[in-house]
Formats: C-alpha cells, structure tokens, sequence
C-alpha cells in the first residue's frame, strides 16, 4: 500500500513539475510575441510619422515648384511683348 502512494506521489510530483515547465515555457514564448508586436507597432508608427514629414516636405516642394513655374512663365511673357514691341 506504501509503495502504491509513493509512486502516486511521485507521478504527481513529476506532472506537477512538467506542468510548471510547460506553462513556464509558456509564458516566455507569449512575452516574446507580445514584445515583438510592441516593436513592431514602434516601427509603423515611427514610419507613419515620417511618411507625413516627407509628405509635408514634398507639399511645400510642390508649391514652390508652381510658384517659381508661374514666376517663370511670366518673365518669358513680359519677353516675348517686350522682343514684340521692339520688332514692330
């Protein structure tokens, strides 16, 4: 009867220290998981930010290139009437 318990407790003993390893084991796979999401968002929301950056950047280039477009346009008017003024 003795060496029944004893061997009862020892597969107990055995399936409570195999449970703790696998729910320890367990446990560090889901914190891995869960710190490489983390950085991952880290990194989409550091490239959303820069995305809009470049995009502002790009804006204000855009807008500057039509200005000077406009500029230019009309410096090549004013010549154009100027050199017809002159050759009439």
């Amino acid at each position: 009867m003795e060496d029944t318990l004893g061997f009862y407790a020892l597969v107990l003993t055995m399936l409570s220290t195999i449970s703790i390893a696998v729910w320890f084991c367990c446990s560090i796979v889901q914190n891995i998981v869960t710190t490489r999401q983390r950085l991952r968002s880290l990194r989409y929301n550091t490239l959303l930010k820069e995305n809009e950056r470049l995009k502002s950047i790009l804006a204000d280039a855009e807008e500057e290139n039509l200005l000077l477009r406009k500029l230019y346009n009309s410096e090549c008017l004013y010549r154009r009437s100027k050199a017809g003024q002159t050759a009439a």
